[in-house]
């Protein structure tokens, strides 16, 4: 097991960006602190040959340039918030709109857009920490948001535990926009993989994506993953959601509470299993529908639309709007906290 930080190149502006190395006798992983960037795992295949299962790009400059936060550390409020306002106490906090009158990721300076600080976790032989804060009204925020997050190889496993803390009342929902394809970034089409998925509802959302309240049974529709099927099996059914977002961009709920199963996929060019485990009450699946990068991805790769599936483990969107959903108030004597594991392994034959 090892951990090695580095440089890696530096942002439009002249901030350098280091690159940590996490590695172990099954995985590698390359973390940027550029947004907190997952920008490489390297997983055996069937042949025993390591493969690349993300897909990024090869400069930080590349990485702030897209749109698509490949990769990166989502937050501080992950996906949606309605009309870019929630209530909030006795006030109504508005917060940037950048997406069709809504707030997506957090505007235009969350995490995703944020140089991390990294160190080694001490005491951990195969981790690092990366720290940065979110100051007071970015974004129309309210407190300074301190985060932390863990990145740390657990045998086959990469576990991502992310803490915050705050000096005034807030929100908080933090996730990772990692693009998966475990047959390689540079592969092409993930329609092909296998998924399940530990769910047996999902968000319903308006034609702007976000969640009317509504939690809609999966069975009996294409939306169904309670069962291993191919990823494009059904996706391009004549069904409202898949309609509406062009393919799977869904918040599924998932079963149970605490760091549980949520999700498998398998690469079946490869046969590379990954199975998501978080301690988070959604999952969101994103078949890449609206992918266009405007710079080449590593090793001169050209992503398309559908080169990708993100497994996004969140707290509901647009949460702090639905006072039935999981609450995601932050609080100064009551941090935020949660935790996700990808881990992977070969599929049976």
């Amino acid at each position: 097991m090892s951990v090695s930080i580095t440089e890696f190149g530096k942002t439009t502006a002249g901030i350098p960006i280091q690159l940590a190395v996490l590695k172990n006798d099954q995985l590698e992983v390359h973390l940027l602190t550029y947004a907190a960037v997952i920008h490489k795992i390297l997983v055996p295949d069937r042949k025993g040959n390591m493969v690349d299962v993300v897909l990024g790009y090869p400069t930080a400059a590349d990485y702030e340039l897209n749109t698509d936060s490949m990769g990166a550390a989502v937050g501080r409020f992950a996906n949606r918030i309605g009309g870019a306002q929630f209530p909030l106490y006795e006030e109504i906090v508005h917060v940037t709109a950048n997406q069709k009158g809504n707030c997506l990721h957090s505007g235009l300076h969350g995490f995703s857009h944020t140089v991390f600080e990294v160190e080694p976790t001490p005491g951990e032989t195969d981790s690092v920490t990366m720290t940065a804060r979110s100051p007071d009204g970015t974004d129309g925020f309210p407190g300074n948001l301190d985060l932390e997050i863990q990145y740390k190889l657990v045998r086959n496993g990469l576990m991502i535990q992310y803490t915050a803390t705050t000096d005034a009342p807030t929100v908080c929902n933090m996730t990772n926009h990692s693009y998966f394809n475990l047959n390689g970034h540079a592969s092409g089409t993930a329609l092909g993989h296998r998924v399940s998925i530990d769910a047996d509802a999902y968000l319903e959302a308006d034609d702007t994506s976000v969640p009317t309240g509504r939690k809609l049974a999966v069975a009996g529709t294409p939306m169904d993953f309670t069962e291993e099927k191919t990823l494009g099996l059904d996706i391009e059914a004549d069904y409202p959601a898949l309609k509406q977002a062009s393919g799977y961009d869904q918040c599924y709920i998932i079963r149970d509470t605490g760091l549980r199963h949520a999700a498998w996929a398998t690469g079946p060019q490869t046969g590379i299993r990954m199975e998501v485990l978080t301690t988070l009450p959604g999952m969101h699946l994103y078949t890449a529908n609206f992918l266009a990068p405007v710079t080449d991805g590593k090793e001169g790769a050209h992503y398309q639309k559908r080169d990708a599936v993100c497994f996004e483990t969140e707290e509901f969107p647009d949460a702090p709007n639905h006072p039935e959903f999981p609450n995601t108030t932050v609080l100064p004597d009551t941090p935020y906290s949660s935790t996700t594991i990808y881990r992977f392994d070969l599929a049976p034959q």
